[in-house]
This record gives structure tokens, sequence and C-alpha cells, in this order.
């Protein structure tokens, strides 16, 4: 597990909506419970404000840490897909994007597949790549951001055959794949969740445990952003496994919320001389 990867995971699951800065003695607290050294968190809080995800100021001898727009965008984005279950109604209409980067500009053409596939997309092949959801505004902010406005085109249309939209699916996007994945995750935190909960019936379940366990949940399951483009039901198998380790993750994030939370306001430092700043 990559420090940096476990801080956005913390960033989405408990600051994001805090509205202030953090104090780089409560970050090296909480990513302490998971091994990583004084060292090891500064060096990578140093990274992520190179690469734009944190800006950091000074207070006295204090440093504070906060969200920058790009951050918060992007653990705005992940929150949203993580905690929010309901289901749209699909208007049956594929966006299409279209890509011809040069190879002069690889490095973009890198960026620009990374965040097609966190923001959804599948690879149809031949530089095109296609989403059942309506992510034209986040195409058009990929395409600013990256000024490829010569090289992207992008389409809206309805797929008349002469297959199905489940095969068009199926060749997008390797649903046994996902569904490994989803058996992988449930295998494991299945048995954690009943072991969590005996321990708590017999009042031996600690703060610090539940802050942990919660952390590590959400770390895998949000990996799921990357792979599962939540498709519409219509081109899902009608017993997908995706809806019942959602359902579960729901349920066992609630059961370790109470205590978690209450170590993380247990051990959020904020110096006496600290005024507040929103992000």
């Amino acid at each position: 597990m990559r420090p940096s990867s476990l801080l956005f995971t913390l960033f989405g699951d408990y600051f994001h909506h805090l509205g202030m800065e953090i104090w780089v003695g409560s970050l090296i607290k909480y990513m302490g419970q998971f091994g990583f050294s004084d060292g090891a968190v500064r060096v990578t809080l140093s990274r992520m404000s190179q690469q734009g995800w944190l800006k950091s100021r000074k207070i006295g001898q204090r440093g504070f840490y906060h969200l920058t727009a790009k951050g918060q965008k992007r653990i705005r984005d992940g929150v949203t897909r993580v905690y929010e279950t309901k289901e749209v109604q699909w208007d049956n209409q594929w966006r299409i994007v279209v890509e011809s980067i040069p190879e002069k500009l690889r490095e973009n053409k890198e960026k620009l597949k990374k965040e097609l596939q966190w923001t959804g997309f599948g690879y149809l092949g031949n530089n095109v790549w296609i989403s059942p959801h309506n992510l034209y505004p986040q195409v058009m902010d990929l395409i600013e951001e990256h000024k490829l406005h010569a090289y992207v085109d992008f389409y809206t249309a309805r797929y008349d055959g002469p297959q199905t939209n489940r095969d068009v699916v199926q060749k997008t996007w390797q649903l046994d794949d996902i569904k490994e994945k989803y058996e992988q995750f449930l295998s494991h935190f299945e048995p954690l969740y009943e072991r969590l909960y005996r321990l708590d019936a017999a009042g031996k379940l600690t703060d610090s445990e539940c802050f942990t366990q919660r952390a590590l949940l959400v770390h895998e399951y949000r990996k799921f952003l990357f792979i599962d483009p939540e498709l519409p039901r219509e081109v899902l198998p009608a017993d997908w496994i995706g809806d019942e380790a959602s359902g579960f993750f729901q349920e066992f994030h609630r059961f370790l919320s109470p205590k978690a939370e209450k170590f993380f306001y247990d051990n959020l430092c904020v110096p006496e001389d600290y005024k507040g700043e929103t992000t």
C-alpha cells in the first residue's frame, strides 16, 4: 500500500468535509496506525504537493496541508461514486471519445488514458473510448486541462447492431475479471466483519482498530472506481455481484464508523495558534 494512496483514502473518508487545513502532526498520527514513519509521511506530503494535489503553508514552526482545487475535485468525484448508490435510468446512448494524439505528445496521451479510466470510460479499441454515462463536462475538463482540443472528439450515439449492447459491454469491460475482484473483496472482508462484530459484542473492540479497519475497507473498495464503471442494469447479469459488494461495504462502514470517528476526532491535534482556513 503506497502512502500517497492511503492519504487519498483518509482525505476522502475523513477530511474532505471539514473545510480546514490539517496539521501535519495529525496526519503523522493517523498514518502511524498503518506503520508509516514520520519521514515517510512528510516525503509523501511533499510529493503530493508537487503533483498539485495538496498545498501547504506554515503557521510558526508547524506545517499545514489542504487540498487544492484539483485535489478537491478528485476527492469529491471519488466520494460521490463510493457513497452514492442511486440508480440512474439509462437513455441507451453511448458517449464516445475518439483521440488522435500524436506520438510527440505521448505523455498527454497516457494522462488522458488514466483520467478516462478513472472517470469510467472503457477502451473499445482503435483509440475509441465509450461510456453509458453522460460525462460530457468531465471530458471537456480533461480536454481543456491537457490542451487536447485538436486531438480529441466527443460523440453521443446509439448502438444499432448487429450485436447487442451487452456484447459491446463484454468487449469493452472484462466483467468476469471485475466479478473476480469483487469476490476477493468479499472473501477477505466478510470474515473480518464477523470477527470484529464478536469483539464488539464482548466489549473488546477498540476505537483505533475501527479507525484502521475502516480506512482499509474504504481503501480496498475505492479501487473499484478504476475498474467498475457502474454500468446500467440493462447490460449487466441479473445477479451482478457488484450490488452485493456495495451493500456489504455500506453495512460494514456503518458498523465501524462510531468508534472510528471517535478515534479520528480524539486525535485531531489542532495547535492553539491555529485560526482555521477553509479550503
